[in-house]
């Protein structure tokens, strides 16, 4: 690592505030990299950058979720398949700073520092170079496993390396995370929070193991081991997956956000708390999170997302779909399918009566309460002869009071919402007016609800441990206000469609349809649904009436089409450096 490098990146730090005060013995463009490893101060600041570097956060648009089940863009022409081929589902640039975690673990050996503090920092950053292949291995499969610095000094043949095969590259980063576990401490103080620990150590494999378990049970093995792990070791990272998640639920550090609902009293409101989850900072339930702060590290959620009529730029950038609408059950564990042929509603909320709350929470839908007013969603307005008016801005004739389309759409063009609701989960509640740059959420990445969830999974999977796996879906029902289940209703589809609607528009789904392979059943050449309200106008009020809807404009009328080589990303980008790189099938 050159000095001109450590300059850089002490100069991007102390300018965003990561840390104060470091130096006081010279100026930042003296600093030389001999000096960093003679603080612990600077060697902070090295490590803030390892940290920050891990691919989490708000990335902007866009998103995730719209590659999923569980949203669509709001573009006219959107790109809804090239599902191994998309910008979120590429990063081979993770190497660079694989490069410096190798040199910060060579150097910090060096370090004029107590030894144990030596352990901790050597600790941290396995932690976050197990982050940095988990990334690899969940997007690529099998990718080279480099732990030394590379020098390049004219033998680019000597740094071509070959990659491993997915099954090493997922004993890896079990052996750095066990290895990390060992020296992170118990806890950090309050300035140092986000910082790892062996409880997050734990997390981390809890869902790396799960992940490597299902590859092994659904996956094939292909390219002599590269994607794809041996079958009979599903149950191996299976317990692996199940022995960290009892780590953590038996430590009683974490728990489930209870502040505005209680489960056992069934006091408060479940919607509120579960909306709370995710702009309540550093409440109990966040494991793991990439923190923000507003002025100094902000991200433009809000404003990519609040519904189109809230704003003047941005906004609907996740469409829920139909299709986890109606993943959520009804509050008495029925399935949450909404029957609207030949029925008519005084209001929508009669059509979503009774739906397990975490539909509220996490979707706006036609006359959810928001900010100043309701969420104003209808298509167009029938009149009492059977006329249709869907004009966008201009008045029925029968009521000049009222608008032929909702203010908040859907409407065909613009950033309207194609599917006919707007996502509510993560938004701040108190702020409907937002500008670009303006959020400050944190970015929760592990919470206490998905080891939960791994915990039941995983036991399912093998068979083991099922009452405990009962119990831990159970308090995540129960924190959510609907039905508990009996020991014959867990199914492994019943526990997938929990983790769906737990952790929606998280970032999570994704990865759960590539390492379930069902990505090829879900999308067949499919059109995705939306559900659009109308008005039906009745001489001297209205009623509302839905229909079920897909192609134009959803989707940009466009099918999905999830091929078998999407269960893995190209690579040929990384192929253009690397000429001893295979690339995966199909690409």
């Amino acid at each position: 690592m050159s000095n001109k490098y450590i300059y850089v990146l002490l100069t991007l730090l102390f300018l965003s505030g990561c840390i104060e005060n470091t130096l006081d013995r010279k100026p930042l463009n003296m600093i030389s990299d001999a000096d960093v490893w003679t603080s612990e101060q600077l060697i902070d600041i090295y490590m803030v950058s390892l940290y920050n570097a891990i691919p989490i956060g708000f990335t902007g648009n866009p998103h995730l979720a719209n590659l999923t089940d569980e949203g669509s863009y709001h573009e006219e022409n959107p790109p809804v398949s090239n599902f191994g081929n998309h910008p979120h589902v590429l990063n081979t640039s993770m190497y660079a700073w694989i490069r410096r975690a190798n040199y910060f673990l060579d150097r910090i050996q060096t370090a004029t520092i107590t030894e144990e503090r030596i352990k901790q920092y050597i600790a941290e950053c396995k932690f976050v170079r197990a982050y940095y292949y988990f990334d690899l291995v969940k997007k690529y499969g099998g990718m080279p496993i480099i732990t030394e610095v590379q020098v390049f000094d004219n033998n680019l043949e000597e740094l071509q390396v070959s990659r491993n095969k997915e099954e090493e590259v997922y004993d890896f980063i079990l052996n750095e995370l066990d290895a990390a576990i060992v020296d992170l401490p118990n806890s950090w103080d309050a300035a140092n929070m986000n910082r790892a620990t062996k409880l997050v150590a734990q997390a981390l494999k809890s869902r790396a193991m799960l992940y490597a378990g299902s590859i092994a049970k659904y996956g094939t093995v292909q390219l002599n081991g590269l994607i794809g792990i041996p079958s009979d070791k599903a149950n191996t990272y299976f317990s692996e997956s199940i022995k960290a998640s009892k780590v953590i639920m038996e430590s009683s550090v974490y728990g489930l956000y209870d502040k505005l609902y209680n489960p056992a009293s069934q006091s408060g409101n479940p919607v509120t708390n579960y909306q709370q989850i995710f702009v309540d900072k550093n409440n109990e339930e966040v494991i793991f999170q990439k923190a923000y702060s507003f002025p100094d590290k902000v991200h433009s959620f809000d404003n990519l997302n609040i519904p189109e009529g809230f704003t003047t730029n941005n906004g609907s950038s996740i469409c829920p779909l139909l299709e986890l609408v109606e993943s959520y059950e009804y509050v008495n564990g029925t399935p949450g399918v909404l029957i609207v042929d030949g029925k008519e509603f005084d209001s929508p909320t009669e059509l979503f009566k009774d739906k397990d709350p975490r539909f509220d929470a996490s979707i706006f839908r036609s006359e959810s309460p928001y900010i100043g007013r309701a969420v104003q969603i209808y298509r167009g307005i029938y009149d009492t002869d059977g006329t249709l008016y869907e004009t966008e801005s201009v008045p029925f004739p029968k009521d000049p009071n009222m608008i032929q389309v909702g203010m908040d759409g859907p409407y065909p063009t613009g950033n309207y919402s194609k599917s006919g609701f707007y996502i509510r989960k993560i938004l701040n509640p108190d702020r409907a007016v937002v500008e670009p740059n303006y959020s400050d959420q944190n970015y929760i990445d592990i919470r206490y609800a998905e080891i939960l969830l791994n915990f039941s999974e995983a036991a399912l999977e093998t068979g083991t441990n099922l009452s405990e796996a009962l119990d831990a879906v159970n308090q995540i029902r129960a924190r959510a206000g609907i039905r508990q289940l009996s020991s014959d209703e867990l199914t492994i589809e019943r526990l997938r469609n929990e983790r769906k609607v737990e952790l929606a528009f998280e970032d999570k789904r994704f990865w759960d349809i590539r390492r379930w392979r069902i990505g090829t059943s879900l999308f067949q050449n499919t059109y995705m649904h939306g559900l659009y309200p109308y008005l039906k106008y009745t001489g001297s009020g209205y009623k509302y009436i839905f229909k079920k809807i897909s192609g134009y404009p959803l989707d940009g009328g466009l099918s999905r089409v999830w091929e078998e080589r999407d269960y893995y990303s190209n690579l040929s980008g990384y192929i253009s450096t690397n000429k001893n790189i295979i690339n995966n099938p199909g690409w």
